[in-house]
């Protein structure tokens, strides 16, 4: 059985108020190559299809085009997607009766019995045990289970489940989906509050079940086999996502032939590069004063590029100064996306002191609270006009309580 594996679409992303429909575009005439050339049996989406739980009609018609060019591809090819922890599962998985006539499985949650079916599974097996065919016989199954709070247990039952049906042989391969995240993964590029919406689980947990030919998961952008387990991957996201994911991103095909697994990483390439500029310093010393940076930007202004620009200062910029930074990008290939400020270290002895008990916060008002923050974070008195600014929200706030 040949397998293409991908995940982490993220459709409907906008980065830094610039949407990313044309890069998904690309990525998806991309991938559209690539099945012609890997002829794959199937193709598993492992979760995030769209990047928010309620995608605009542009996204949706967006993923629904492609499903349907690449169904067309290839009358043999089956496609099995799953949900994510950014899908909706029950959105992802309305149109599933449709989707069953141009060869498509979609699986957003698992569908619960309210009473028992004499198995040792509380729900629809048959659902997420997806048998892929050709030329009219069964030559593999992929467990398409959906995002879910880790619980590694649910594939031992399933498999379990599975060897007791009538159309299982033992010569069939087996790839199991799942949208989490393994302890052990190289977490590169990922920020850590995404990490911890999801319930991490150990790799060991995965390697103690007996059976799967290949482990096809999504959630980690970083592709990768895990711990080198080159039967267990993150495919990753199709392109960056942040500015963070700045390596090489791909897809995998997977060859499984008598009980042995063969992947390929295929890299993709990136219609729109992310580029720090000047390159990200390691911090206050390392970094360019604003002028400089100011003077050196016509080095990138017509590169096609999504920029993020890096300054040393020794107090947070004006708003004329972050002005005249916006305004140098205007009528040009390079896309603005934001700055980040380097201040140098506080002195020894300089931080103030922290609120340590709840009669010392009670005693400080939200405005001075507020301006403490400030002065800690960035190492000077909040701006007049900021104060004055900041003081009248706190005002407002107050009344309203």
């Amino acid at each position: 059985m040949k397998v293409l594996h991908t995940s982490d679409w993220h459709i409907g992303q906008i980065f830094h108020n610039y949407s990313r429909e044309e890069e998904h575009k690309y990525f998806f005439e991309q991938l559209k190559s690539i099945v012609i050339k890997e002829k794959p049996d199937v193709m598993v989406v492992s979760g995030d299809v769209f990047h928010t739980a309620t995608p605009t009609i542009v996204s949706q018609r967006l993923y629904y085009n492609f499903i349907v060019d690449l169904s067309h591809l290839d009358d043999d090819l089956q496609i099995v997607i799953t949900s994510g922890n950014h899908d909706s599962p029950s959105r992802l998985e309305a149109p599933r009766p449709l989707w069953e006539a141009f060869n498509v499985s979609v699986v957003g949650m698992l569908d619960y019995h309210t009473d028992s079916d004499d198995s040792d599974l509380n729900f629809d097996a048959s659902k997420i045990e997806i048998p892929i065919t050709r030329n009219g016989e069964i030559i593999g199954w992929v467990l398409a289970v959906p995002y879910m709070n880790g619980n590694a247990n649910i594939y031992d039952s399933l498999l379990n489940h599975l060897k007791k049906r009538q159309e299982y042989a033992d010569n069939q391969s087996i790839v199991a989906m799942g949208h989490l995240a393994v302890r052990s993964a190289d977490i590169t590029g990922h920020s850590e509050d995404i990490i911890g919406k999801l319930e991490t689980l150990d790799v060991q947990d995965f390697t103690e079940v007996k059976g799967v030919d290949y482990w096809a998961f999504g959630h980690i952008h970083f592709p990768q086999a895990i711990k080198g387990i080159e039967d267990m991957r993150y495919a990753g996201s199709p392109f960056p996502i942040s500015f963070n994911e700045n390596y090489q991103h791909s897809v995998v095909s997977v060859k499984i032939e008598d009980s042995k697994t063969e992947t390929t990483v295929i890299p993709l390439k990136t219609l729109i590069p992310i580029v720090d500029f000047p390159s990200k310093p390691k911090g206050y010393d390392d970094a360019l004063p604003y002028e400089t940076v100011m003077m050196q930007l016509i080095e990138i202004l017509n590169d096609r590029a999504y920029v993020r620009v890096h300054v040393q200062t020794d107090k947070p910029l004006t708003q004329a100064e972050t002005a005249a930074m916006v305004q140098a990008f205007e009528g040009q290939n390079a896309m603005f996306c934001g700055i980040q400020s380097y201040f140098p270290e506080k002195l020894e002895g300089d931080d103030i002191q922290d609120v340590k008990t709840l009669r010392e916060l009670k005693s400080k008002s939200p405005f001075e609270l507020g301006c403490s923050v400030y002065l800690k974070k960035n190492g000077s008195e909040m701006p007049d006009e900021l104060k004055e600014m900041f003081k009248k929200v706190c005002e407002e706030a107050e009344s309203l309580s």
